[in-house]
């Protein structure tokens, strides 16, 4: 597949290098030296594929990742690192890049990975224009009301001295019952806020996957995961969600193109409404089959 490559490196001989190797497969390529030059050219410019080193002149290359993720139509972008940012480079494939290379790369890395990076921006391509487009969201209300049920007949006199059970309730719904992490004196038995979290997370991917899925005329018939949040606890006290990571197993008919099922899952990502609500970053690495 020929496609429209923008090489940002501020190395000339590696950016040579790098349009040597991918001169001959019939691609068309831009070159910048630096982050100002390479945002002008995608200003003016459609490119298909980005071969993106993070450590620029004038400005972090995740940086151009951010703007060129946000933006319409965004290209696949490779990510170029030294070895001691190979770190960096895993963060960025977690924040929207297709992959990366490491310095120094051979030729048939550098057009193998930029073949299937086109490879996939084609599939995203093909992708949008099968999905009808969605209606404009509204602005929905949810509610939930809280009946705290640990009060063990001293209340809150000590620590120790009170429950952590709790009901959660809605209108025209059996309620849940909620308690704290069995480290924070909870019952295992019932679920906790972080647990509920990881399963809206969950969920409302799953519900996106399948309509979308639907609409692109691939027949799900089994979908299960684990998904796996983890939550760093500060020596004050205080934690935070680091990452969440979604596992599905889809199943889907033998005669549905499995490929464009995984492509699915990144749509379904980019769509989910509690995904966009959180600041820590939610992988998702799926699995599809075919029924037997």
């Amino acid at each position: 597949m020929n496609g429209r490559i923008l090489i940002v490196e501020d190395s000339a001989s590696l950016a040579l290098t790098c349009r040597l190797h991918l001169d001959g497969q019939g691609h068309t390529l831009l070159e910048a030296g630096d982050g100002k030059s390479a945002l002008n050219i995608l200003r003016a410019e459609t490119v298909d594929c980005i071969l993106l080193d993070l450590d620029l002149p004038d400005m972090n290359g995740m940086d151009i990742l951010r703007i060129v993720r946000d933006g319409p139509n965004p290209p696949a972008v490779v990510v170029v690192t030294a070895p001691s940012s190979i770190q960096q480079a895993e963060y960025a494939v977690g924040h929207g890049a297709f992959d990366y290379l490491v310095k120094p790369f051979s030729g048939g890395r550098l057009v193998t990975t930029v073949r299937n990076a086109l490879a996939q921006a084609g599939m995203q391509r093909e992708l949008a224009k099968r999905l009808a487009p969605l209606p404009q969201l509204r602005t929905h209300r949810y509610t939930a009301q809280i009946s705290w049920t640990g009060n063990r007949g001293n209340g809150t006199s000590d620590y120790r001295a009170y429950g952590r059970d709790h009901l959660i309730q809605a209108p025209g719904q059996p309620p849940i019952i909620g308690t704290s992490d069995p480290l924070f004196r909870g019952d295992k038995a019932h679920w906790n806020p972080e647990q509920l979290l990881v399963a809206a997370l969950s969920s409302c991917h799953q519900l996106w996957y399948l309509h979308l899925c639907a609409e692109a005329g691939v027949v799900v018939t089994g979908y299960e995961y684990e998904a796996v949040g983890r939550m760093v606890e500060e020596t004050d006290g205080s934690g935070q969600f680091s990452d969440v990571t979604l596992n599905p197993v889809v199943t889907i008919l033998p005669e549905c193109d499995a490929t464009l099922a995984v492509m699915l899952h990144m749509a379904a990502h980019k769509e989910c409404f509690i995904a966009n609500s959180v600041k820590f970053p939610v992988y998702c690495k799926p699995k599809v089959v075919s029924a037997d």
